[in-house]
């Protein structure tokens, strides 16, 4: 180790730039097609499937899940070389596609018994869903374990849940308010005194909004046998949003931590 700062490759320039317009893809885009589409077609149903998941047991399944995906990351999640942006983004897409296969294969074998696989089912999503956030994080350079990590994690699961929704600008501000601190020492000091604080706001406004979400999505998983195709094809698109939305963020933070994003457009004068 010198302490000198990873050469730059040549194409430094147009490799910011396309990055910066993939960050900008995902801010015009909107949830997977066919998580759009489930969700329509189970929203007469998803009312009563919401009361079967109150916001006091997503939140404690999500204090499970975060804790029980530590466990399951692979050894050597960063070993290729983070300053890398081409080789961030291609462990970042293993993990998307590892996240899909697994929750479609759990979700098809819950939905064969219906409403009563909601209660095997629900946990394991989250698990995955956070799993895929701590391993994309991992997939960039980002390994630290802390309140205000946690509270990052979860704005990302936030965002995700978020994208069809009329809040999803409001989250976005959110996430790359908290991602701007994250990568300042100075604003970080000041949040490491209040993340716990933040962490519990974050969790009691995520527990509500992926409750009802998940509702949503999984409406049609009801009805046993058939419930185990519309359960596979949900998962799927649900940790498809849920990792889209975990590339965007934490390759938001690769480009801030070398400050790589352009600044703020000049204001106009008359």
């Amino acid at each position: 180790m010198t302490g000198q700062p990873p050469a730059r490759p040549d194409d430094w320039g147009a490799l910011v730039a396309a990055a910066v317009e993939r960050q900008k893809k995902f801010e015009r885009a909107r949830a997977t097609r066919l998580g759009q589409g489930a969700e329509r077609m189970t929203a007469p149903i998803g009312g009563w499937i919401a009361r079967m998941i109150p916001p006091e047991a997503v939140r404690a399944a999500l204090h499970q899940a975060d804790r029980a995906a530590a466990m399951t990351l692979p050894r050597g999640i960063a070993a290729h070389d983070t300053d890398d942006l081409a080789q961030c983004e291609a462990a970042a897409l293993r993990v998307q596609a590892w996240g899909q296969g697994t929750s479609a294969a759990t979700g098809g074998a819950a939905g064969w018994f219906g409403a009563a696989g909601l209660a095997v089912d629900l946990p394991a999503t989250l698990t995955l869903a956070a799993r895929t956030v701590r391993a994309t994080g991992g997939s960039f350079g980002f390994t630290e374990d802390s309140d205000n990590e946690r509270a990052f994690r979860l704005m990302v699961l936030e965002v995700a849940t978020s994208l069809a929704s009329d809040t999803r600008a409001e989250r976005l501000n959110d996430l790359n308010a908290l991602a701007r601190q994250l990568s300042s020492p100075e604003a970080k000091f000041m949040l490491e005194k209040g993340g716990r604080w933040l962490t519990e706001k974050v969790f009691e406004r995520i527990a509500r909004q992926l409750g009802l979400s998940l509702a949503a999505r999984k409406a049609g998983q009801v009805v046993p046998i058939v419930g185990g195709l519309v359960a596979a094809t949900v998962n799927a698109s649900f940790q498809a949003d849920v990792a889209r939305a975990a590339r965007y963020a934490y390759r938001q933070r690769w480009l801030l931590e070398r400050k790589a994003l352009p600044g703020p457009e000049p204001e106009k004068t008359a």
